[in-house]
């Protein structure tokens, strides 16, 4: 940027400039400018050269200076010309205002750094929320992870319900084979027990399960779901809620003790 251009205010000088902006509008030519009176824009920035006198209304006793600046063209760069009434401002070293070009270099070293702060800030965000993606995923894994652990009869009975009986057909599979469907419900269990432990010795092992939707866009059930609803619904169809219930806690306490599964057998007659 040019140094100012300071010199004492006389009223020929500002007419000058007029006529200099008159001459270059009536070319086609405008050139744009501003006109401050000791600091305060009286005339912002345009290319008209009927506004230029409208900084006169400003003018008092007091004031201290007028700055015309002409710009060049239709950027910020312009040519600063500064008239002062009274004696001109003493400056610093060899005529250079030294207090100006500090007080330049000051705000720009400011927005230099609020411009890297900005830069690490937003290099900061990024890599935040590269880790809540990344968290995100593993979640989502660790949800699949628990979907598959589900017994196919929590629906049907809950979990702690589900929880009884699951433990019981696994243990007892042949006992099951005299209920309709228990025979198949007992070997999906079993299979699906099987594929639990193999995913937790190999834990990295992504595997994830979707369900089949048919033509009309209906999910359909898995083999064990429809294995497991058909053996409960017939088993819950023998009893009422009561007796339901009680067959449950029956259930359990042969999982837990199988030497009562012989005494039961030859107290009510089953035939194996």
């Amino acid at each position: 940027m040019a140094l100012p251009n300071k010199e004492k205010y006389e009223q020929k000088k500002i007419d000058n400039l007029l006529h200099y902006l008159r001459l270059y509008a009536e070319k086609g030519q405008p050139i744009d400018y501003e006109i401050l009176v000791d600091g305060f824009k009286a005339v912002r920035r345009t290319s008209d050269p009927d506004m230029f006198t409208m900084f006169e209304n400003f003018v008092t006793a007091d004031t201290r200076s007028i700055e015309v600046l002409l710009f060049t063209g239709s950027s910020n760069n312009n040519e600063k010309r500064i008239f002062y009434f009274g004696e001109l401002p003493k400056e610093g070293l060899s005529g250079i205002d030294v207090k100006s070009m500090v007080d330049e270099e000051v705000q720009r070293k400011l927005r230099e750094k609020e411009y890297e702060f900005l830069k690490d800030e937003n290099k900061k965000l990024q890599q935040h929320i590269a880790d809540l993606e990344s968290e995100v995923e593993e979640l989502e894994k660790h949800a699949s992870r628990l979907e598959l652990k589900q017994s196919p009869l929590n629906s049907l009975l809950g979990d702690v319900g589900s929880s009884l009986v699951e433990s019981f057909i696994k243990r007892n599979p042949k006992l099951m084979a005299a209920f309709p469907g228990g025979e198949a419900l007992a070997g999906l269990l079993q299979t699906q027990g099987e594929n639990q432990e193999s995913q937790e010795q190999e834990p990295e092992a992504e595997i994830s399960f979707k369900s089949k939707s048919n033509a009309h866009g209906e999910h359909e059930l898995r083999e064990e779901d429809q294995a497991a609803i058909q053996f409960v619904n017939q088993l819950k169809a023998q009893f009422t809620k009561d007796e339901f219930e009680k067959v449950l806690h029956i259930l359990q306490t042969l999982a837990d003790d199988k030497s009562k599964i012989d005494l039961i057998f030859n107290h009510i007659n089953i035939k194996q």
